[in-house]
């Protein structure tokens, strides 16, 4: 189970703001979990990609 969390592939610093009580819940996560808070961030985000293609823009179709 603890492979699922690992990043994978190339990886960037991001900076953002979050409500002060995600950020508590996220800090309460990685004691009792023992992941990284980048591996629990990472993974809910891509849980929300996959949940919200919705707030992608329109795939470009190949010209024929």
């Amino acid at each position: 189970m603890r492979d699922d969390y690992q990043l994978k592939g190339p990886k960037v610093k991001l900076e953002i703001e979050v409500e002060a009580g995600v950020a508590e819940a996220l800090s309460q996560m990685e004691k009792f979990s023992k992941h990284t808070r980048s591996e629990l961030t990472n993974t809910a985000l891509k849980r929300f990609i996959a949940a919200h293609k919705d707030f992608l823009p329109p795939a470009e179709k190949p010209k024929s």
